[in-house]
């Protein structure tokens, strides 16, 4: 059995500024730290997290947020530095434990059930996804004002980048593997039913009372342009239609209509994982790394390279404005609105530690690792994309130069504001991606 070493948690930061030394550094880099001596998760020992006094009441550290939180989020997405969190009232240590777990490598897990299961069983046509009434394909729940346009991102530059290399493996690949990415609840889309052989599922969850002060902000404030309140926002954040919104959008209904667990083991063992907002590098990193893919695919350009403006194509294009809270806001939030949303809570909580474990159960080192790979990706990708990429916003006012930014548009993002950019991060992060897909077809075999 292979036992983890214990790691103490690091900031990383970026240890590469110019093009010359990310050039060096990703030829330098060990291609085998993001694929080397892939485990299965039940064979590692976990490291637990040391919980310090102030953490007693919660196994994530939250903190009180400053009196104005001053960022402002596009329509999809996000694109949000990471943010301040609201301290817990509720003491939800025990449960967030149990209910957490280490996401497995999705083939390893695959194999301790068939051992004939093909690494990427997920990728499968759109005819096969379509005209079944379990769901296959890869699978993202995009939930609104989560860090969505990025998820669904993500999903298209995997789903192409996989189509591309499993084709060029086997000639019996489909040309596309299928992917779900629009908004719609799991249970509406039936996800309970999914195949889990062939399937990857995955979302994201943010912050609740982060992810209810921006859709706020975004739909009524910046979208309808009314004036923000301290009574508006109160109204928002008393109202019971929004409460517990991301336990109910990613549950997945017992198909015995039998409910005796709650959506947070559902949710928490029903997908193949789970990002967290505001871990996002960590969490593209460890998605990357349990669906055995190459990082240049989860490499995607920040909505706000536009600027702070959402629209665009056939919408009107919208200066975004920033949330703030007040005192009294921040005080209800930390009391009432908790007691309110505590399944979101817990839900968010079980999340961050199954994250935890399942760097843990990774090898927190080279997860550390991939992380700085990935940022020294994503600052190739913006050196030579950034320039070269059109957003949906902001539109020129001349009319026959808009019509030019639409089309200019259409050819840089897969629609509205996701993705864009993907043409131009392939082409400059080539030579990488097919260095890292050797490394994992060599442990894997082909797909």
């Amino acid at each position: 059995m292979y036992h983890e070493r214990q790691h103490d948690r690091t900031t990383i930061q970026p240890a590469i500024s110019s093009q010359s030394q990310i050039q060096q550094s990703l030829h330098e880099k060990d291609i085998e730290i993001h694929n080397q001596n892939p485990l299965n998760a039940s064979d590692v020992t976990v490291t637990p997290l040391k919980v310090s006094k102030d953490e007693k009441k919660n196994i994530i550290l939250l903190r009180r947020p400053q009196q104005v939180v001053g960022d402002v989020d596009s329509d999809e997405d996000d694109g949000e530095e990471p943010h301040a969190a609201y301290e817990t009232t509720v003491d939800m240590s025990m449960e967030v434990e149990q209910k957490s777990r280490a996401f497995p490598i999705w083939i390893d897990s695959r194999r301790a059930v068939d051992s004939n299961s093909r690494p990427y069983g997920w990728c499968v046509s759109e005819d096969l996804a379509s005209n079944d009434e379990s769901p296959k394909g890869l699978l993202f729940v995009k939930s609104k004002k989560s860090g969505s346009s990025t998820g669904a991102g993500v999903t298209l530059r995997i789903r192409d980048g996989l189509s591309r290399r499993l084709t060029h493996l086997n000639e019996t690949a489909p040309d596309n593997c299928f992917a779900h990415y629009n908004h719609a609840t799991a249970r509406e889309l039936g996800f309970e039913k999914r195949d889990p052989s062939q399937s990857f599922l995955w979302s994201i969850v943010r912050e609740p009372a982060q992810r209810t002060l921006s859709n706020y902000f975004y739909f009524s404030i910046s979208r309808q342009n009314h004036t923000a309140t301290e009574d508006g926002i109160m109204s928002v954040l008393k109202s019971s239609k929004g409460q517990n919104y991301q336990s109910k959008y990613l549950d997945l209904p017992s198909q015995n209509n039998e409910q005796s667990s709650s959506s947070t083991e559902r949710i928490i063992n029903g997908y193949d994982f789970v990002a967290v907002s505001d871990r996002m590098e960590e969490s593209l990193v460890v998605l990357a790394m349990l669906a055995q893919i190459p990082l240049t695919d989860v490499v995607v350009f920040s909505s706000k390279i536009a600027g702070g403006y959402d629209g665009g194509n056939g919408r009107s294009c919208v200066k975004l404005k920033n949330k703030w809270t007040t005192p009294k806001i921040d005080e209800y939030i930390h009391g009432d609105y908790q007691k309110a949303n505590k399944d979101d809570y817990l839900l968010y909580s079980a999340a961050q530690r199954s994250l935890d474990k399942t760097i843990d159960a990774l090898g927190r080192h080279r997860v550390e690792e991939n992380v700085k790979l990935l940022r020294s990706l994503q600052q190739q990708n913006e050196e030579q994309c950034a320039s070269k990429v059109t957003m949906p916003c902001p539109e020129p006012k001349d009319e026959q130069e808009k019509r030019e930014h639409i089309r200019l548009v259409k050819e840089s993002c897969y629609f509205s504001d996701i993705g864009c950019g993907h043409a131009c991060t392939d082409e400059v992060l080539a030579d990488y991606g097919e260095k890292e897909w050797a490394s994992i077809t060599s442990s894997y075999g082909q797909g």
